[in-house]
């Protein structure tokens, strides 16, 4: 009987034990348990490499934009005379051909002469070549009258195309000459914005005046420019980033490169000119504009640099989730040391330059591994 008592005793003891046993795997399971990222979020979410670079500063300076000159043509009088209409004012668009400008001038009145001279001269060496040639086909001229006919001819012909050429520069190419003229209309070179304009109509020109009448570009490209001070020359190098914001539009950056540094320091003032190439499709940048400019630079430094949307913060701390697989992710404190633009600079103990961390849409995977 005593024996009989101490086996059931034994049973009952491992059965508890059992019992307590089952109660506690669920709870070791749970605590060890990975967090995968589930395969909706997976499709959504984008992965950034941590990387090292040098630490990017910005230089700001005031400026203005101006039109690119090396897109602007410059109109010049080329005869002299009486300005009697101006067809343009400053600022309007003008397309290739367009006239810009009459002038009333006498030196076209003694071009147009010269054209009607040369085509009666060509007419009549014509109409005698033909007589000529009717003669020595009945033997009553001589083939030296023949020969001298022709090359009078030849010499109207090449008069009357050198007037022509005179007249392409000075005149309307194409225009028929039916009187004389006095009318000399200047034409827009190329299709764009005058942006200077030094003529009125009742102006008198002369044709050895070395002032333009017009300034025609077609702004799809302008500069912004800015002078540097002697401090900060070696920050700029032909090439860096710009950034411009202008008064119209403040919330509207423009994105350029600087193009040109001047290599002469201007005494009075010990700066340099630069300037920076804008693309100006929609002609938002107008010249004459107040211009905001940050040029970037590279400071000697190097860092770990992410964007700083992968970084979130928590508790006073910042953190990054890095990314291994799926189911491998783990939270890591970074110390943001600059934040520039959309960039950070950071230094962790648990990255390395080359690990890969969730960017778009961490949150989540954030959320779920603090609760882990």
């Amino acid at each position: 009987m005593e024996n009989y008592l101490k086996q059931l005793l034994f049973v009952a003891l491992f059965g508890i034990l059992g019992s307590c046993v089952k109660q506690e795997k669920p709870e070791t399971e749970s605590a060890i348990s990975e967090f995968c990222i589930p395969d909706s979020l997976m499709k959504n979410i984008t992965l950034d490499t941590v990387q090292t670079g040098s630490v990017m500063s910005e230089l700001k300076l005031s400026g203005k934009i101006s039109f690119n000159e090396d897109h602007v043509v410059k109109v010049y009088p080329v005869v002299s005379g009486h300005v009697a209409d101006v067809k343009v004012t400053l600022g309007d668009h003008v397309e290739k051909g367009q006239v810009l400008a009459v002038v009333q001038s006498l030196d076209m009145a003694n071009y147009n002469n010269e054209l009607k001279t040369a085509q009666s001269e060509l007419a009549i060496a014509k109409k005698n070549l033909d007589v000529i040639n009717e003669m020595k086909s009945s033997g009553v001229s001589s083939e030296k009258d023949y020969l001298n006919a022709q090359s009078e001819y030849q010499k109207a012909q090449a008069a009357l195309n050198k007037v022509k050429e005179v007249m392409k520069i000075y005149g309307n190419p194409g225009k028929t000459y039916d009187s004389i003229s006095t009318g000399y209309t200047v034409i827009a070179p190329i299709s764009g914005f005058i942006v200077e304009k030094n003529v009125n109509a009742g102006q008198e020109l002369r044709g050895d005046n070395s002032n333009y009448l017009f300034t025609i570009t077609d702004l799809k490209e302008v500069w912004a420019i800015a002078n540097v001070y002697e401090t900060d020359i070696a920050k700029i190098k032909t090439g860096s980033d710009a950034l411009i914001t202008t008064l119209s539009y403040p919330d509207k950056p423009f994105e350029g490169k600087v193009e040109k540094i001047s290599n002469i320091l201007n005494p009075e003032t010990n700066a340099m000119t630069l300037k920076i190439k804008l693309s100006n499709a929609d002609y938002s940048l107008k010249p004459g504009m107040f211009a905001n400019i940050s040029i970037l630079f590279p400071d000697k430094e190097k860092m770990m640099v992410l964007p700083s949307r992968a970084i979130l913060f928590e508790d006073n701390k910042n953190y990054v989730v890095e990314f291994r697989k799926r189911c491998d992710l783990n939270l890591k404190e970074v110390k943001v040391i600059k934040s520039f633009r959309d960039m950070s600079y950071i230094q962790s103990d648990g990255l390395n330059s080359g690990d890969l961390v969730v960017n778009a849409n961490n949150l989540f995977v954030f959320t779920a591994l603090r609760k882990r």
